[in-house]
């Protein structure tokens, strides 16, 4: 009675076209038979058939165009079915056994598919103490299919393929293993074809292999060479497929000494001169930035690096190099006391670079230095030496930029004028910051930063902050904007804390601002929220209101039309200033006062209509902020019904919290 059906299901199973509905019902097939089969004469009777069919329905199910509910589903099924294999005492070692033979067994074409289900039997077993002995036993016939189906596959090998065995090298596999055989056919594999070892096959591997292993003699030793090689390769996806395998391998490397020499090996070619294309230099910036380093190979790197960043004519290659130096100069600020004198000299330098786009380059890697700086040890002699030297070059591109901020928006050199207003900010109100503070004195932040009249100055200037682009500009912006917020006007609804306001705003609501940055913005504006529950609610209420005024009129040089977005992100600084208790007593340390929250509250009664303010609802941003929103209606009735009168007459003012 069984063969018909145990025949019926490896048929249909094993047709490469079938739709993933009925392989996932072959797939719960086959669970049932191993269910009810185990341990019995009829298990070793349809054993190969059952397996088989088994592997092709699983792998059909997890394939990337199926559904991650359904792959999920499917490889819960697999488990329950193998976790009956292996659950009988007597017959456990010859299922197990069984099945990994048959799944490993060299075929006439390839059987990858087969390596979904081994992955199963691993994981089974590496949760099962009496199963996992028995599977380790066989773990070299895991190892010899891998690295014939997976490493010396002819084709690129899909990622859920790559990944599939991922409980067997997190649970089975050692060190030893590992390095004779899955190295060494490596090895080969990027000698052989290494657009297929290169395209997403070495990361899942790494990623799966035990926390504990030290990959640093495998990287240095074994793997270093194959990938400079492959860095010159004339195919790009073999090239950047060697930057992430290296990235992967040097985040596992723990052995500083062995880095050492990988990091002389890389950056001799570059600072000698030996790598004339700007690809070439900027894959060896990047694997030096990658590289886990000590303050000594640190040194080293910034030395060599300096030397090359002041030569460097190509914006792409400048870019990688200052990103490799910035790494050492955050490792030595952080713990050391030697900073090669070339480091400052280069940025010295490249702060006075005539190219726009190379000035913008060298500020921004400058005031991250800086901001790293004025969190750490103030007193230090080299942080002091090292600020000191950069940042009057900063201060005249800040210059620049004031005088003509139109000009400096075309040119790229904004950035630096938000890094100084930023550091300036932060480092005048911060009496440990007394290596800062003593060069930014000249920077007058009211008068420089927080000007309408006669015209707006560049940070509150629609026309300048629209043309911000890149992740890196817009973090600065915010940055400034937060660090001016204590010199704005003590009116919450003059000129300059509108157009604050908006700058803001924009951020939040553009549609150019990544989801990530707009996160930032996020977080950040929640921030200073609870240093000043208040002042800070008043001014983004008003600026809200001033923005739909300004969709309304359709003005457009106002930050509300530039941003192209309408009202649609706006609910999004709502809830930045509607924080719940949670969060406000994880900024703050303890929980906002009733009092604070309910004149706030009474002010967005209107505002928060989903009709203004998409996604917004007041009853929800109440229950948001732990306020009854029945209780605030008794408690404040009149107040609320002058919002209401206030925001609903012809001639309607903005006005802050009551």
């Amino acid at each position: 009675m069984l063969a018909p059906l145990v025949s019926a299901i490896r048929k249909e199973s094993q047709k490469p076209g079938i739709a993933v509905t009925n392989a996932f019902v072959f797939l719960e097939w086959c669970t049932i038979l191993m269910q009810q089969l185990a341990g019995s004469a009829l298990w070793d009777k349809f054993a190969e058939d059952i397996t088989q069919s088994d592997a092709d329905a699983l792998e059909k199910c997890v394939q990337p165009s199926s559904r991650p509910g359904v792959a999920h589903s499917a490889m819960v099924i697999a488990r329950r079915g193998v976790r009956a294999l292996v659950a009988g005492d007597i017959t456990r070692g010859k299922a197990i056994g069984g099945a990994v033979q048959t799944l490993t067994a060299k075929g006439p074409q390839s059987n990858a598919k087969n390596i979904v289900l081994l992955g199963v039997f691993a994981g089974v077993c590496s949760r099962n103490k009496e199963a996992g002995p028995v599977l380790g036993r066989l773990k070299a016939q895991y190892l010899a299919f891998y690295t014939r189906e997976i490493i010396g596959a002819k084709t690129t090998v899909p990622e859920h393929l790559a990944s599939g065995l991922h409980d067997f090298f997190s649970a089975f596999i050692t060190p030893e293993d590992f390095d004779k055989e899955v190295v060494s056919a490596l090895e080969k594999g990027l000698l052989r074809a290494p657009e297929i070892v290169l395209n997403d096959l070495v990361t899942p591997l790494v990623r799966a292999l035990p926390k504990e292993f030290d990959l640093s003699r495998v990287l240095g030793a074994r793997l270093l060479k194959p990938l400079l090689s492959n860095t010159k390769s004339g195919n790009a996806a073999i090239r950047s497929g060697a930057l992430t395998v290296f990235r992967e391998l040097a985040s596992r490397s723990s052995d500083l000494a062995a880095m050492e020499l990988v990091a002389e090996e890389i950056l001799t070619p570059l600072r000698t001169g030996k790598l004339p294309s700007a690809e070439h230099r900027i894959l060896h910036s990047e694997m030096l930035a990658a590289i886990p380093k000590s303050e000594t190979v640190a040194i080293k790197i910034a030395a060599g690096v300096s030397a090359v960043v002041t030569k460097e004519g190509n914006e792409a290659a400048l870019a990688a190099e200052t990103g490799a130096l910035d790494e050492c100069v955050k490792i030595l600020i952080s713990g050391s006391d030697d900073l090669p004198k070339a480091v400052a000299d280069a940025y010295v330098k490249g702060l006075a670079d005539k190219k726009p786009n190379f000035r913008r380059i060298w500020t921004l890697a400058a005031g991250e230095n800086l901001l790293r700086l004025r969190r750490s040890d103030g007193g230090k002699s080299l942080a002091s030496e090292f600020a000191k030297a950069i940042i009057p070059p900063l201060l005249i591109v800040y210059d620049e930029v004031i005088a003509n901020p139109l000009a400096a928006a075309q040119n790229g050199l904004v950035p630096g004028a938000l890094v100084v207003c930023s550091l300036a900010g932060l480092a005048l109100g911060d009496a440990n910051a007394h290596q800062l503070s003593g060069p930014f004195k000249k920077v007058s932040l009211p008068t420089h930063c927080l000007t309408v009249e006669p015209k707006p100055s560049f940070l509150l200037n629609p026309r300048v902050y629209s043309k911000l682009n890149s992740d890196e500009d817009v973090r600065w912006l915010y940055r400034a904007l937060l660090a001016v917020f204590d010199h704005l006007p003590p009116e919450e609804d003059s000129p300059i804390c509108l157009a604050w306001a908006q700058c803001l705003l924009f951020l939040i609501a553009s549609v150019v601002t990544t989801p990530k940055i707009r996160q930032e913005v996020c977080s950040a504006l929640s921030r200073l929220y609870v240093q000043s529950p208040v002042r800070v609610a008043g001014v983004i209420i008003n600026g809200i209101w001033h923005w739909l005024e300004a969709i309304e009129a359709g003005s457009k040089e106002s930050a509300a039309v530039l941003a192209k977005s309408d009202n649609r992100n706006l609910h999004l600084a709502l809830q930045s200033i509607c924080l719940p208790s949670k969060e406000s007593s994880r900024l703050l340390g303890h929980d906002l006062e009733k009092a604070l929250l309910e004149p706030q509250l009474c002010s967005l009664l209107v505002l928060s209509r989903p009709a203004l303010v998409p996604r917004s609802n007041w009853i929800d941003l109440c229950l948001r902020v732990d306020v009854d929103p029945a209780s605030l209606v008794k408690n404040r009735e009149r107040r609320l019904l002058e919002e209401i009168a206030t925001r609903t007459s012809p001639a309607q003012k903005v006005s802050g919290p009551g």
